[in-house]
């Protein structure tokens, strides 16, 4: 295949990025002067979801476009079937060069997944930011994004890399996942910055998880002044990394690469940081299930920006078709959004899924949510159009009830239906992938 056409891809991957926390896209204080300009010059996606909300189903779907269910990735340390072709391995096979830096988080390494070139790779889920890699006989030592993002502009210069053929660079951040502690001079005054809106002390009920050491970053009741410190330190993280990214789109234009070059920008998941009482990302709310994707490049238009419901498996095969790389046969449910993207569509998918462990499922159509929490019996439906952020359950029964002192403004009856379709559509989606919450019987 002649490689002498095919764009570079900058693929930037972040950790615990929410969908909101994008200033361009109207977060109230964060102030993202970068990811704005890819706003500005590409095309973003407000609705992309990943189906299971922790780092490694999520970056496994990222890798193999196929969802959680079929590459066999739900939780931290599962395998990923070893018969799915990983973004950097089609890649690789349609003759570029393909480089890794950052947090691998999956099975195996980044080495045996594809990439020809990697440098400073932290395997693993978390730790310090402040971090040392052994390089050619000497420590170099420095906050991770500074570090991921400088490796990745030295192979943009040049380093290690070969110029007759296009590449594709990884950069997997460890930001803005805790410990979050921000560069001096990064993190906000706390008092200056509001509450989420769906702040609450606790969450209204078990989820299922509420106790996992993420909920433990912060004590009960959440208390305002303290989720306040948490967002400081969260939103002092994602101003740095936006800085890192600035310094990776210069040196796209520096080196003449920047109109050669796809870049993308999404996150794994998002996080709570104590939306709904919660401060993890393990919930079907969508704080947690989605993230930011902003592109930018050959073929994609600048200034737009699509509602479109995609999920994270799709990206990879949209990268393939805008790199005129062949999509492996292994990508299996993703689905390629260059329909969108060349205004041939203006939706995709009609419902996006979401699933945690065996305590939680979900599925969510432009307008409606429905959740079960099939450990409880319990279910949630939330009108999306009026009540965007997810604050008031529509089926709690006392709602309908008539009573001698109050006669509810509806039976719920058209509210019932919408949620008998959802969960119609929910089972048909866990019979496709076969969930295995369906062999044991155990659904809300």
């Amino acid at each position: 295949m002649s490689t002498n056409n095919h764009p570079n891809l900058l693929f930037l991957c972040a950790d615990d990025h929410r969908a909101d926390a994008v200033g361009a896209l109207g977060h109230p204080v964060l102030r993202t002067p970068h990811w704005d300009r890819l706003t500005h010059e590409g095309t973003t996606f407000t609705h992309m979801f990943t189906t299971v909300p922790i780092c490694t189903p999520a970056r496994a779907e990222l890798l193999t476009g196929c969802n959680a269910f079929s590459n066999g990735v739900r939780w931290f340390g599962d395998t990923t079937d070893p018969a799915r072709t990983t973004l950097a391995q089609g890649f690789a096979g349609a003759g570029y060069q393909t480089f890794f830096t950052g947090k691998w988080h999956n099975d195996g390494t980044p080495d045996t997944r594809g990439y020809e070139i990697t440098r400073r790779v932290f395997v693993g889920g978390m730790r310090d930011h402040v971090m040392t890699f052994e390089e050619n006989g000497h420590s170099v030592s420095g906050f991770s994004s500074e570090l991921f993002a400088e490796a990745a502009m030295q192979f943009i210069g040049g380093e290690n890399r070969d110029t007759g053929r296009p590449w594709l660079a990884q950069v997997a951040f460890t930001a803005p996942h805790d410990p979050r502690t921000p560069p001096p001079g990064w993190r906000p005054d706390p008092a200056t910055l509001p509450l989420p809106p769906s702040f609450l002390p606790e969450h209204a009920f078990d989820n299922g998880e509420m106790t996992i050491r993420d909920e433990q970053l912060e004590k009960w009741p959440r208390t305002p002044d303290a989720v306040r410190e948490h967002l400081a330190d969260y939103y002092g993280m994602l101003a740095h990394l936006d800085a890192q990214v600035g310094r990776l789109l210069d040196a796209l234009e520096a080196t003449g690469q920047a109109q050669n070059t796809l870049v993308v920008y999404t996150g794994d998941h998002g996080l709570a940081v104590g939306s709904h009482g919660l401060m993890g990302k393990m919930s079907m709310y969508d704080h947690s299930v989605r993230v930011p994707l902003l592109l930018r490049g050959p073929g994609v238009p600048a200034g737009i920006r699509s509602a479109a419901l995609c999920q994270s498996f799709d990206l990879f095969p949209t990268l393939c078709d805008l790199a005129g790389v062949p999509i492996p046969p292994s990508v299996a449910e993703g689905r390629s959004l260059r329909p969108v993207l060349l205004g041939e569509a203006s939706a995709h998918r009609d419902a996006v899924f979401g699933a945690y462990r065996d305590v939680q499922r979900m599925v969510r159509t432009a307008r409606w949510k429905y959740i079960e929490y099939p450990q409880i019996n319990k279910t949630q439906l939330f009108d999306l159009e009026n009540d965007p952020h997810e604050l008031s359950d529509l089926l709690p029964p006392w709602r309908y009830r008539k009573t001698s002192w109050y006669a509810p403004p509806t039976d719920g009856s058209e509210l019932f239906a919408v949620a008998d379709e959802l969960r119609a559509r929910l089972r048909d989606w866990q019979q496709s992938v076969n969930d295995p919450l369906l062999k044991t019987g155990t659904t809300a």
